[in-house]
């Protein structure tokens, strides 16, 4: 299976490397300790086996030492430390560690010292080393075979605890390691993260192209980034200013056919100069709303805007107090105080122009408006009491492009207008059926 994570693909390799060097690093260091008390218990057999033989009386006709060895050790029955001499394989002196127990020690392959592991008095295994000496004596010369030994328990016991502390020790500095890894991991992905954020200040308007005082490692990325929003950004300035040529570019015709429609009703042709003015008034709309719409998206948001909304619905509700219709409804209001939203105070004005034209249009008696602060939100909630409206209504008003209109022809066009502001400045708009039978708009709006 394929990990798509950058973090969780280094930190694997990172554990499996430190694993594999801690595994060899800990058989190396054992090894070395293994090695190193061999050295010193062969070391101490070798000299203890000089001291014998510098006991040895080779005068005399049997086996015999001048002295006996000076370690008490040698004294102690099953002491674990033994000596044995003999001579031609027949007599033989050994310590009373040994008591009755006769080791058999191999041949000696040569001058040198030979050792071995040997079987001890209790069955333990012991470090053993056999040397020959040869002493010259006036009837020629005569041969010493010397076995020395070790109990091996303390050798395998030491052994044994210093495996377990560098176990602890590996433990420790491998947990060490880890979480060195995981920092570094951390620190390498870093600018990972910053260009993330960067990516979410530019997609918010805050920014329009990358910073690039980034590690060289990334400098390419961001380059080549850089260079797709700019070319994303002509080919989209290119495209609005197109839109915008034709939508101007249409005005004059429309002029002409208003002109065309005046002449056919001075003839008395009153059915076809109607048409001609439904067909002019519907296209002059549709332009002007594609035009607002070009200068709404040629705006790019490079700071974070405050604007008031408590006065600008003030100001807009006290308009709508004055015209024909708002004059004859009651207005109620419920707004939390000291409400600064992120958005422009023009596209603020127009959306809240439009909402509540529509309200005040469509509303018998009352137009109810709520605004409260809800985490880095405001909703703003209004509503109507238009009439009793169906699931299938409110559903239509949620369906992207569909007329705001609810018992008359037109085109709908406003909600277009508002569904754009409310994107472009990172809100949401929905739509549901009012307390009041009527319909209800909430948008939410981020806070300054």
């Amino acid at each position: 299976m394929r990990v798509n994570s950058l973090r969780v693909r280094l930190l694997a390799g990172a554990g499996l490397w430190i694993s594999l060097a801690l595994l060899l690093t800990g058989a190396a260091v054992l090894y070395l300790f293994v090695s190193a008390v061999e050295r010193s218990v062969r070391e101490d057999l070798q000299a203890n086996a000089a001291r014998l033989t510098a006991l040895i009386d080779p005068a005399a006709q049997d086996v015999r030492l001048t002295d006996q060895p000076a370690d008490p050790r040698y004294d102690i029955p099953l002491s674990g430390f033994y000596w044995q001499i003999s001579s031609n394989g027949q007599d033989t002196l050994r310590s009373r560690s040994l008591w009755d127990y006769r080791i058999e020690a191999p041949q000696s392959q040569g001058e040198g010292p030979m050792h071995f592991i040997a079987d001890g008095p209790d069955g333990s295994p012991l470090s053993a080393m056999v040397l020959d000496v040869r002493f010259s004596r006036d009837g020629g010369a005569r041969l010493y075979q010397i076995f020395v030994a070790q109990d091996r328990a303390v050798l395998d016991q030491s052994i044994s605890r210093f495996g377990h502390d560098i176990f602890i020790a590996l433990l420790v500095l491998g947990a060490s390691l880890s979480l060195a890894a995981m920092a570094q991991v951390s620190l390498g992905l870093r600018p990972l993260r910053s260009l993330r954020r960067a990516v979410e200040t530019i997609r918010r308007g805050e920014n329009s192209r990358f910073d690039t005082e980034v590690p060289h490692e990334v400098v390419p990325l961001v380059r080549e980034m850089n260079a797709l929003l700019e070319t994303q950004q002509k080919l989209i300035e290119f495209a609005r200013s197109r839109a915008a040529d034709l939508a101007h570019g249409l005005k004059t015709p429309l002029s002409a056919l208003g002109t065309v429609s005046d002449q056919l009703r001075d003839r008395g042709d009153a059915a076809n100069a109607d048409m001609i003015d439904e067909l002019v008034t519907e296209m002059g709309e549709r332009i002007d709303y594609q035009l607002r719409l070009s200068r709404l998206r040629q705006r790019s948001r490079s700071v974070k805007l405050d604007t008031d909304l408590n006065e600008v619905l003030s100001r807009i509700v006290g308009v709508m107090r004055r015209t024909a219709q708002g004059e004859k409804l009651e207005w109620v209001i419920d707004q939390d105080e000291d409400l600064h939203l992120d958005i422009d105070r023009n596209d603020l004005v127009e959306m809240l122009g439009i909402l509540l034209e529509n309200a005040g249009e469509w509303a018998e008696r009352i137009v109810r408006i709520r605004s409260a602060r809800s985490d880095t939100y405001v909703r703003l909630t209004i509503s109507d009491d238009s009439g009793k409206l169906s699931e299938a209504d409110i559903r239509g008003f949620t369906s992207q492009g569909l007329r705001m209109d609810r018992r008359t022809d037109g085109n709908g066009l406003g909600l277009g207008i508002v569904r754009e502001i409310v994107h472009l400045n990172g809100g949401k708009l929905d739509f549901s059926r009012s307390p009041d039978c009527g319909l209800q708009i909430a948008v939410d709006l981020p806070l300054a």
